[in-house]
């Protein structure tokens, strides 16, 4: 970890509290489960992430074999990405992608095709709902609809698809 990701992390910690995502820990498949590297990353599988950010909504679909399917504002098809939970800095863990090499952040421009991690409670800090499942069906690579820019909800989301609201068992809603 360079200096600068060391530092940044720390800010973060003292902005948003530190620990191994404690509000979320209740989602891992047995939240009585000692701590673990593979208890965490139940957290992760199997279920979609709604965050907001300057991007807009995002959605993405983490599957159980370490593939994900991002729904990204005014992109015509999801783009997938390959996910995996490691150890963080001697403490927690950390959620990772590596989003394919043609791709690129519609927000800074830069490149896919490396690594990116960012600190689980950095994640989770960011996350406004999380659903069992692929409700929007983003594994077969395809999106409902181009998503415009903005904050919406994943009922939101159901209702301008098309889709009935039991499409999707939200677990967790900030």
């Amino acid at each position: 970890m360079t200096f600068f990701k060391l530092v940044a992390a720390t800010a973060l910690c003292a902005l948003v509290g530190c620990g191994s995502g404690s509000e979320l820990s209740s989602l891992r498949t047995d939240p009585a489960a000692e701590e673990t590297l593979a208890a965490s990353r139940t957290i992760f599988a199997n279920r979609t992430f709604v965050t907001h950010s300057l991007h807009g909504t995002q959605i993405e679909f983490h599957d159980s074999a370490g593939k994900s399917f991002l729904w990204y504002p005014g992109n015509s098809r999801a783009v997938p990405a390959l996910w995996q939970v490691r150890p963080y800095a001697g403490s927690g863990y950390e959620i990772c992608w590596q989003y394919p090499s043609n791709s690129r952040n519609g927000l800074t421009g830069a490149k896919g095709g490396r690594w990116e991690c960012t600190p689980s409670f950095a994640f989770t800090s960011k996350l406004k709902e999380v659903a069992e499942g692929d409700p929007f069906g983003l594994a077969s690579g395809q999106v409902p609809y181009r998503l415009p820019k903005g904050k919406f909800t994943t009922q939101q989301l159901l209702k301008q698809a098309g889709k009935p609201a039991a499409s999707a068992q939200v677990i967790y809603s900030k």
